[in-house]
């Protein structure tokens, strides 16, 4: 089906333009085309070059580049507050292919009537970054009509895709800025509290005032297709706040002196997007490993082998002959630090519930985390750091008694 001169037509198309991807056409909602009219019949004869494209790659069992909509102006990423449950990271994945393919987004935070407000207010907390970056953030709810009008202008008279997860609202959303076009909706499955899939192909909506949108189906995952590492790095603008690295051919991983891991401890880079951009190397480009939780490793203090999984813990990051660590986290897990600074153990404690963690000092940046002790860490060098403030405090000792 081709719009044309403000009507619909149906076309078939020729021979010479389909092409085995999935075993579908190449051909995907948005893209221009030459129409070829017959007597009978109107017939599609040549695809124009796309302006712009929105991409991803196929599951992980199926090779191949799959193009999903063309020629957009920007793509709105739709998340829900409630029903399904809001889950931000899928969003980091569909920049990344939006930059890479000349689109720009939106970001909408839908169904906000189904939640209370401090649950938005957290949300809209966590959206705050992509705002930082000059990504538009709109907070809709169809029920109510709320935010309905900002997102409206925000796609007037733009060639735009609504994309996301199944079931956070996309269908919903067209409908109401498109009344006439009358998309399929759903609900959630009481049972995964995942969306059902109602859109099963993309397709190009056209209102009233010349705002075109797509409806995309909904995705379980999404998985961008990168050559490389510069590929990756390009899908993260906001590493050009950083200061420059040591190296030309920096990484950002584990290499010295970059500029990207200061500019993630001095805040001027979201921890959150350090990590998505971690996993995505790892995951895309050849030869990348990254130190993580659940990992055997060699103490670089005393040269001592360390299990992760020794001790009664599933995640450990010192080792339990002299309890030095590495500076990998920015908390326990998340390898988002990544100062690689050696740290220290200062002092010992008893957390909430009665839990005894170390207190380590990164020598490189100085910032202080804690490690759950462990049930082979060393009882000597435990005690004596248990009892150093004692041998030394920082006030007299006297005046305690003296209190009495």
């Amino acid at each position: 089906m081709v719009f044309s001169a403000g009507a619909t037509v149906d076309v078939e198309v020729a021979g010479s333009i389909h092409r085995a991807s999935f075993g579908k056409l190449e051909l995907v909602a948005g893209d221009l085309v030459r129409v070829r009219l017959g007597a009978s019949d109107a017939r599609v004869v040549e695809r124009l070059p796309r302006r712009t494209e929105l991409a991803r790659l196929g599951p992980a069992d199926r090779a191949g580049r799959r193009a999903i909509a063309a020629n957009l102006d920007a793509a709105c990423v739709v998340v829900s507050l409630v029903s399904p449950p809001f889950r931000p990271r899928l969003i980091d994945r569909y920049l990344a292919a939006l930059w890479q393919g000349g689109v720009e987004p939106v970001i909408c935070l839908n169904k906000t009537d189904l939640g209370d407000d401090a649950t938005l207010a957290d949300a809209m907390r966590e959206l705050a970054m992509y705002r930082d970056l000059g990504i538009p953030v709109v907070a809709t709810s169809t029920e109510s009509g709320s935010g309905l009008p900002e997102l409206a202008h925000v796609v007037q008279g733009r060639t735009v895709a609504f994309v996301g997860h199944s079931g956070v609202g996309k269908s919903t959303l067209l409908n109401a800025l498109v009344e006439t076009a009358g998309a399929k909706t759903g609900e959630t499955s009481d049972y995964s509290k995942r969306g059902r899939h109602t859109t099963t192909g993309s397709r190009l909506y056209v209102a009233p005032n010349g705002t075109r949108v797509v409806d995309t189906p909904g995705v379980r995952e999404f998985r961008v297709d990168f050559a490389d590492a510069d590929d990756v790095r390009a899908a993260f603008p906001e590493f050009r706040l950083a200061d420059p690295c040591r190296y030309r051919d920096c990484r950002h991983l584990s290499e010295p002196d970059c500029g990207v891991h200061a500019a993630v401890r001095e805040g001027r880079v979201a921890r959150t997007r350090y990590r998505v951009y971690r996993k995505l190397m790892a995951e895309f480009v050849k030869g990348v490993e990254l130190e993580d939780e659940g990992r055997d490793f060699v103490c670089e203090q005393c040269g001592a082998p360390v299990s992760a999984s020794g001790g009664g813990t599933e995640h450990r990051n010192h080792c339990p002959k002299c309890l030095h660590s590495k500076h990998l986290d920015a908390n326990p897990g998340d390898r988002a630090a990544a100062c690689g600074g050696a740290m220290e153990p200062v002092a010992v404690w008893v957390r909430r519930g009665g839990e005894w963690a170390l207190i380590h000092r990164c020598r490189a940046c100085g910032q202080l985390s804690s490690n759950r002790v462990a049930a082979d860490d060393n009882e000597m060098l435990l005690m004596s750091l248990a009892v150093r403030a004692l041998s030394n405090p920082p006030f007299p000792l006297e005046r305690i008694a003296e209190m009495r």
